[in-house]
């Protein structure tokens, strides 16, 4: 049973997985108005990580990370979250991060860099920035952009996990640490035990990363509010105290299918949707 937070701190991370759930609902139900989209639904336990982050711990996020976004933006002060993910949604030109270029979550002032769809292009990027961090310490860059302390956040599916990209991001974060050079980054695998149709086999992801040399292994629920965030500020202290690399594996679900396109039942049967309904978060 993890540690009860403070209620005003659940009832803020509550307000932004609401606010996350809806934002998914309307660009659902607004067709012609906004175009392809990835729903966030059922991982919005992920704003947990961004209560457990600062804003100047970068962060390289999985395309269903908007209630991490939604988080951080709200604890940034003075942003709108919900107005410009809603012009990410509709592809608008105004949209700050991509100017309309597809469905984005990204934030200059949180820094929040791009991403879109990515299938696990993003991880190679986020270790490099990783490794920029103990770089600019040893070099005493004083004007560095992101403070010493900084850690790296990269999410990413348990699917993309096993692409070849993401297999080289982890092997080279691991191979780095092994060695002793300062690798401070988080890789939060937000495993909802299916990719677009395929299931992933049960008990692969914590089979396949909990003994790595060198990485540390946690895991949370990312349904238990409490519980991911007893898991996500375990491993920001880890990586930001010790500068190695954590591995946390959060349990999530699927909700509304893969994108606004799928149709579940096409692939899927109705008594595994209802089960991963009852799981809502």
């Amino acid at each position: 049973m993890a540690e009860t937070a403070a209620p005003h701190m659940l009832v803020d991370l509550f307000d932004t997985q609401i606010m996350n759930r809806h934002l998914d609902l309307w660009a659902r139900r607004s067709k012609g108005k906004t175009f392809y989209s990835i729903g966030s639904s059922g991982h919005e336990g992920t704003a947990a990580m961004a209560a457990a982050t600062r804003a100047t711990d970068m962060a390289f996020l999985h395309y269903r990370d908007g209630a991490f976004l939604i988080q951080r933006k709200k604890q940034a002060g003075g942003l709108t979250p919900l107005y410009d993910m809603a012009l990410s949604f509709a592809a608008s030109a105004d949209d700050p991060i991509s100017g309309g270029r597809h469905k984005v979550l990204g934030c200059a002032h949180t820094f929040v860099p791009p991403q879109t769809s990515t299938i696990a292009s993003h991880l190679p990027k986020a270790v490099g920035a990783a490794h920029s961090l103990g770089l600019a310490r040893r070099l005493q860059l004083d004007d560095a952009v992101l403070p010493h302390d900084s850690i790296i956040l990269c999410s990413f599916g348990d699917a993309s996990a096993n692409h070849s990209t993401s297999q080289g991001a982890f092997n080279a974060a691991c191979w780095a640490a092994y060695q002793h050079l300062p690798m401070p980054i988080v890789f939060l695998c937000e495993d909802n035990g299916i990719g677009i149709s395929v299931r992933t086999p049960g008990g692969w992801i914590a089979a396949n990363f909990a003994h790595r040399p060198a990485l540390k292994y946690i895991a949370c629920d990312g349904a238990d509010l409490n519980d991911a965030l007893r898991g996500c500020h375990e491993a920001v202290a880890y990586a930001r105290a010790r500068r190695r690399p954590v591995f946390l594996h959060m349990q999530t679900v699927r909700l509304m299918g893969h994108a606004g396109a799928d149709v579940e039942l096409s692939y899927a049967p109705i008594a595994q949707i209802e089960a991963a309904e009852a799981q809502d978060p």
